[in-house]
């Protein structure tokens, strides 16, 4: 391969996530919404039915199919999940790696039309609206774990500096906590709430 080569080939690539095609990837909407003159957040809490996670509290999304792009998925799931295909997107934040590897495409939206919401109850249980200048106002509880590496039996310690004495890295999870009245909006979805509050 020559230098030429090397260059049609990389040059007009747009970066993005190193091994994305192997990992699961998501998208979620952020709604907002106006009522009574009060800029709130919409949210949802899955169907306590639901393999994954049933009755956390999560943002409309999922899945992104192969022939979609992240957007697409956005506005389709949050059409599947709560009826309303009419959402106005002002941008995309900053990108989520869940510490599984999920990739995370999160869009924040307008929706003006909620009184034509038609929640689907197989995947959702009920909505419910937090205000957006509350969030902004109190500050989410913070806990700090770490994330190490389970190496496999037959990892090659022999191939390496050291060995099995090498240092490896760990790193950190932070886990956040946002409450409101009952309910508690942690994991991905606070970290990804966190992100667009800290953008504010």
């Amino acid at each position: 391969m020559n230098i030429n080569e090397i260059k049609e080939k990389i040059e007009h690539t747009i970066p993005y996530i190193n091994g994305w095609n192997k990992d699961k990837r998501a998208s979620i909407i952020i709604p907002l919404v106006n009522i009574n003159d009060d800029i709130c957040i919409l949210f949802e809490v899955r169907s306590k039915k639901l393999n994954a996670q049933p009755g956390d509290i999560c943002f409309p999304g999922g899945r992104i199919d192969k022939d979609e792009t992240p957007k697409q998925a956005g506005i389709r799931e949050f059409y599947e999940e709560l009826g309303i295909k009419d959402v106005n997107i002002i941008n995309e934040l900053d990108l989520t790696i869940r510490h599984d590897g999920m990739i995370i495409h999160s869009f924040v939206g307008i929706v003006n039309n909620i009184d034509e919401l038609l929640i689907n109850e197989s995947e959702v249980d009920h909505i419910f609206y937090v205000p957006l200048q509350y969030l902004l106002s109190h500050a989410p509880l913070e806990s700090v774990g770490k994330l190490t590496v389970n190496r496999a039996s037959d990892f090659p310690y022999n191939l390496i500096f050291n060995g099995k004495n090498y240092k490896f890295k760990e790193g950190k999870y932070v886990s956040l906590f946002y409450r409101y009245k009952k309910y508690v909006i942690w994991g991905i979805t606070a970290n990804i709430l966190k992100n667009f509050l800290d953008k504010l």
